[in-house]
């Protein structure tokens, strides 16, 4: 088989196309600091032509060429290599580099230039800044996370009868939240689908949705602060529900329906109502009962209505409770149609 020989300039050209592939380019200059050679240098520079016989002043921003200059004479009179970030700012745009300078000695260890390794690092850049952006962003949602389960601590301490009480309680609430927490990570804390948080909040309590409980209306997408106290709420209506109403003693059907509403007037709202009808009445009163004291009434009638900024209505009667969140449409949104 015959072998194809491959030029010196063919080599070269590999090289160089190599070192443009990856983004990478070089530079070598003597003790004085005078450009010999400079290759793929980035088109952005202002090069102004060959660069052999200038400086560093006529590759770099005034702003960065004393800093390069002087890393590079530190190299040359200490002989060890230096490396660091630096950026150009181009159009409006900020491209980052990493400048690896490396002595060049002769064969009596004297040193006698300085070659530099130019990275183009703008995707690490750009990955890092992703990176802190998301850092902070769940710092800021955990102290959230953190600041409602310090509530959820005290209201329910100050409501139990006792230690067992409270642990069981609030363990509950806890699992309550994790669960609304596993959906809003899911969708990378973008939030949550009503129904599926429904689901989510009852299938612990209640096991599969029975036939008796149905879901209707707009399926409202939930961003995560409405998520976490939504599920809260339905965690807590749903105790009540299996404790006195109609997925208990009392029987019958619950029916959670949301209905967006908009008008000229005002801002489109998301219309969420959890409705039980009672097969058994629970009692005759001339008017409809106060929802009743404790964690759960706080939770339904103070904490989760100001976290959604949401108006409240909360009636209980003789056949039938209806709790409902007027909710505006910074908490939700809705697929469009198409």
């Amino acid at each position: 088989m015959k072998m194809t020989s491959v030029s010196e300039s063919d080599r070269l050209r590999f090289v160089l196309a190599g070192l443009r592939s990856a983004g990478v380019s070089m530079m070598y200059q003597d003790a004085d600091l005078v450009i010999r050679f400079a290759v793929n240098l980035p088109a952005s520079w202002p090069l102004g032509g060959t660069l052999e016989g200038a400086t560093d002043e006529a590759v770099f921003t005034p702003e960065h060429a004393s800093s390069i200059i002087k890393a590079k004479r530190s190299v040359l009179e200490t002989g060890k290599a230096t490396t660091f970030e630096k950026y150009r700012d181009v159009d409006a745009k900020r491209y980052w580099y990493l400048l690896k300078i490396e002595p060049d000695t002769d064969a009596d260890g004297k040193v006698v230039g300085v070659l530099t390794t130019i990275t183009d690092i703008g995707d690490m850049k750009y990955r890092e800044t992703v990176l802190k952006t998301l850092l902070r962003e769940l710092s800021h949602r955990s102290k959230n996370l953190l600041a409602i389960i310090q509530s959820v601590a005290s209201q329910t301490a100050r409501h139990s009868q006792g230690l067992d009480d409270f642990l069981f309680s609030f363990r509950n609430r806890v699992q309550s939240m994790a669960q609304s927490q596993d959906l809003v990570t899911a969708s990378d804390w973008r939030g949550a689908e009503l129904f599926a948080l429904t689901e989510s909040q009852l299938h612990p309590l209640i096991g599969d949705l029975p036939v008796r409980f149905r879901m209707v209306g707009e399926d409202a997408y939930l961003f995560p602060n409405a998520a976490l106290h939504l599920g809260l709420a339905l965690h807590e209506l749903t105790v009540d529900s299996l404790a006195s109403g109609a997925l208990g003693p009392a029987g019958g059907t619950v029916e959670l329906s949301a209905e967006e509403r908009r008008n000229e007037d005002n801002p489109a709202q998301l219309i969420l109502t959890w409705k039980e009808t009672y097969a058994t009445p629970q009692q005759e009163p001339e008017a409809p009962a106060k929802p009743r004291n404790g964690f759960s009434g706080t939770v339904l009638g103070r904490i989760v209505p100001q976290a959604l900024s949401a108006e409240v209505r909360h009636d209980i009667g003789a056949d039938q409770m209806i709790y409902q969140l007027t909710i505006p449409d910074s908490q939700y949104e809705l697929e469009t149609q198409g």
